[in-house]
């Protein structure tokens, strides 16, 4: 695997540092150079229609409400602190509380950030990313004008202590109106990873938690994508044979949205994802094919700053 890894990684510096036609949104720049000129305070309030994570879901779906509190220092520091209440109805409670910190930057047509984030989920929590412990990300944008190409490495460290890595590009366009308050930005993504995290939440959640969210551990094991009938008893023994083997996810298309009236911003983000490389069970020496379907989701906020 790590090998493969250090292919990956090279193969996406390359990409970053030879190809000129890829390129960062010149307002979104400008937007960064300002939040640099002064300290700020911001108050987020956002929904997400589903938990998707690189095209992996849950079979039931998880929408949520996410309050949040951001500090951002005008040297690039910054710290986040939220919370994920859970909205389906006979679901509710909340479900994941997180915390952030990090440092950004920009150079002319050059942006940058490095964040660390805890994660603390509800034991309850069917969320795909539910077994996450912790994870550290990193990522480089640049204009070329028109074009922007970013590109990103996140490192996930789950409950059990196994680790996992992901690395993406994204290549996409922005749409500003003259007075700046508007922006639509088109955005086509790809991304790659190992899959532990996955194997553990089909461990924990899939075969190993009662599905009404009791936690009382029955097993039923109904989920998206598995090739056939799911024991109903609890299991003892999962292997997804894919979990080290870092591959392609996910392909997203994207089409963020921003309007900004001072002092606050509102946001839209559609997105259509379609996952890759489905994973293999081996579920108490029984082989199930996973089914992974192409998913639409999206995600709503405001914000006020101050």
């Amino acid at each position: 695997m790590k090998l493969q890894i250090l292919k990956f990684s090279l193969l996406f510096l390359i990409v970053f540092s030879v190809n000129p036609i890829f390129a960062q949104d010149k307002s979104e720049t400008t937007r960064s150079s300002k939040n640099s000129e002064a300290s700020y305070f911001s108050i987020n309030l956002s929904f997400i229609s589903d938990a998707v994570y690189l095209g992996r879901k849950d079979s039931i779906t998880a929408p949520y409400l996410n309050p949040s509190i951001m500090y951002h220092n005008k040297s690039g520091f910054y710290a986040i602190g939220s919370f994920s209440y859970l909205t389906k109805s006979d679901q509710s409670r909340i479900d994941l509380f997180l915390g952030t910190i990090g440092y950004d930057f920009t150079s002319k047509n050059l942006s940058g950030d490095f964040s660390i984030t805890k994660y603390f989920f509800n034991t309850d929590s069917y969320n795909v990313i539910s077994e996450v412990d912790a994870g550290i990300t990193a990522s480089l944008k640049y204009d070329f004008n028109p074009i922007y190409l970013s590109a990103s490495s996140t490192y996930f460290i789950d409950t059990s202590s196994n680790s996992d890595l992901f690395l993406s590009a994204e290549i996409g366009h922005d749409f500003v109106t003259s007075t700046k308050d508007f922006q639509i930005s088109p955005s086509i993504g790809v991304y790659f990873g190992s899959q532990n995290f996955y194997e553990e939440y089909y461990i924990n959640n899939r075969f190993g938690s009662d599905r009404t969210g009791s936690g009382s551990g029955s097993g039923s094991g109904s989920g998206q994508g598995t090739g056939g009938t799911i024991p109903t008893t609890t299991t003892t023994t999962v292997v997804m044979q894919e979990s080290e083997k870092f591959d392609l996810m996910a392909i997203e298309f994207s089409l963020p949205i921003w309007y900004i009236n001072k002092p606050f911003i509102i946001s839209f983000l559609p997105v259509l994802v379609i996952p890759q490389n489905p994973a293999t069970l081996t579920v108490d020496s029984v082989i199930y094919e996973e089914d992974l379907e192409t998913t639409f989701y999206w995600m709503a906020g405001i914000s006020y700053r101050f």
